[in-house]
């Protein structure tokens, strides 16, 4: 046990070794774009200011700006927009497998949407954290006595993660400081390490350092009833003491660990924040010396005459330097005169409103603006605009639907389906795979792009088929229908399943059937009595004497 444990804190060492080559690199980002973040290679205090050199806000306004579209843009209204399917297509369009994946995303939504599940904190953190340091990390379990999803945020020093061959996250070790008491109420007093129970008596607040290992478990059983023999091992590990505080398991990797964009060789990723850098270090600079040049202006440093008193001059705002009386007699005028610095603040304005917005596009604050439709614009203009805005924005967040939400739902789905929440699921849906489509702006405009296409396809079959009728038969209308629905956004309980069109069809069928019956029945009653009174008339009919025809 103790050797096994021993190699868990040797892989973590080394893997946190490796990682702290990116931790200078982050402290630099966080110091001008995400100042609660620091602490990556500096000593930070809880409730320290951290902002204290900052001289101009662009850059974290800007990360913020960039932070808060992708929210925007990944999750219309703070959640994400998911919409359930079967892999299988013919089996959506069944009325009963339709109400229940319908039924299945409106409580998966609400799951999101519990406020004690902490969602919209902890993928605002993520976000933030994404667009600044590249990658980001975020637990997604099941809130314990609670029966509930539970999202939480987690800080990236503490957090190392590692990556399979095909680039996924695998595995997490996670450094944590619980106190003494903490420890103890989490895990129980007989599982603690003996220091540790000497400590949670003496001195229950003492803070403790223990390692949180998520890894792999390559004896893991299929189906397992027991935690400890899930697919992913969940360790609780006393780094001091090398004691082993619990083991447990999840069926799936717990934690979600999106990455803006990589490069080869590197397991953690890229950031706009780190394009902006540069810029963002000059940007402080240039604040640093337009405020002093301004303040210099308002309140210039003066020159005084004063035999008895000689020094450097004072440039600094409000300074006062001397000279002696000699010198006040050549300069034949007032003798106290402001010092001449040669400030240009218009161009040094220039300058700094020009490095602003260099990290404002570093951001894809211009793209974000892009405006897709405009007055007076041609159908043509309007696609070509919605065009350019994918081709800018589309890669950005296709990358981040994989890497980002779809494993996070997908979590959050297994989640809920073992603890019940959901109806019990067709007949027709056991054993299928359900896939999940996320709703976002990039998508319903490539949807537009898509539907305008095709509606100008079928007004030109229609017209052609006014020459040629049989062009019409190219055109399953059925299916352009249900095409258009979705482009627009249309709700799927708007839009008549297949079963629901079929029955429609048939009782019409069957309707416009009795209904030529009918008229046949009755033009048949028709010709028999012309043919009575044709034949009466002509003498054909012979009735007893006395009897009239009708």
């Amino acid at each position: 046990m103790s050797e096994r444990i021993e190699k868990l804190i040797l892989r973590w060492r080394k893997l946190q070794g490796e990682k702290s080559q990116w931790h200078a690199h982050w402290d630099d980002l966080a110091r001008v774009m995400l100042p609660r973040r620091l602490g990556f290679a500096t000593t930070t205090v809880d409730g320290e200011r951290r902002d204290s050199d900052i001289f101009d806000g662009t850059p974290m306004q800007a990360a913020r700006s960039l932070a808060n579209a992708i929210g925007g843009i990944v999750r219309p209204e703070g959640l994400p927009k998911i919409e359930m399917k079967a892999e299988d297509e013919n089996l959506n369009d069944i009325d009963e497998n339709k109400d229940w994946l319908e039924d299945a995303g409106e409580k998966l939504k609400n799951g999101f949407n519990n406020p004690h599940a902490r969602f919209r904190q902890a993928s605002g953190e993520v976000d933030q954290d994404l667009v600044v340091f590249g990658t980001a990390v975020m637990f997604v379990s099941e809130a314990p006595k609670n029966n509930r999803l539970l999202f939480q945020s987690m800080h990236l020093k503490d957090a190392t993660p590692f990556f399979g061959e095909a680039g996924a996250p695998e595995g997490m070790f996670l450094k944590r400081r619980l106190t003494a008491r903490q420890m103890e109420s989490r895990f129980g007093r007989d599982k603690l390490s003996e220091r540790t129970r000497d400590r949670a008596e003496k001195s229950p607040d003492d803070k403790i350092d223990v390692l949180h290992a998520v890894i792999p478990r390559n004896e893991s059983k299929p189906k397992a009833l027991l935690a400890r023999n899930l697919p992913i091992a969940d360790l609780w590990i006393e780094i001091e003491a090398q004691h082993e505080l619990s083991v447990g398991g999840f069926h799936e990797f717990p934690f979600v660990v999106p990455r803006w964009d990589t490069s080869s060789g590197e397991d953690y990723g890229r950031s706009p924040g780190m394009i902006a850098l540069p810029d963002a270090d000059t940007l402080q600079a240039m604040g640093e010396t337009i405020l002093i040049a301004g303040q210099r202006a308002a309140d210039p440093p003066l020159f005084a005459p004063n035999d008895g008193s000689f020094d450097a001059v004072n440039s600094f705002p409000g300074g006062l330097s001397y000279y002696d009386v000699e010198t006040a007699v050549a300069v034949r005028g007032n003798p106290f005169f402001p010092l001449e610095t040669g400030t240009n603040l218009p161009v040094s304005r220039d300058m700094q409103q020009d490095t602003r917005l260099q990290i404002m596009a570093a951001f894809f604050k211009n793209v974000l603006n892009l405006p897709v439709e405009g007055p007076q614009m041609t159908a043509t203009e309007v696609n070509q605009r919605k065009e350019e805005f994918i081709r800018e924005l589309g890669p950005i967040f296709g990358r981040l639907e994989t890497d980002y939400t779809a494993p996070m739902v997908e979590r959050a789905f297994m989640i809920m389906l073992r603890a019940g929440a959901f109806k019990p699921i067709p007949e027709g849906l056991q054993g299928q795979n359900i896939r999940f489509e996320y709703d976002s702006p990039v998508k319903k405009i490539r949807q537009q792009i898509e539907a305008a296409s095709t509606r100008l396809w079928v007004q030109e079959m229609l017209t052609i088929g006014q020459v040629r009728q049989e062009t019409v038969d190219l055109v399953n209308f059925d299916e352009y229908g249900r095409f258009t629905a979705e482009a627009v956004g249309v709700p799927r309980k708007i839009v008549n399943g297949k079963d629901q069109v079929q029955q429609i069809r048939e009782i019409r069928q069957q309707a416009m059937q009795e209904q030529q019956q009918a008229m046949a029945l009755r033009e048949g009653l028709d010709i028999a009595k012309m043919g009575v009174e044709t034949a009466d008339k002509a003498g054909l009919i012979q009735r007893p004497e006395g009897a009239k025809a009708a």
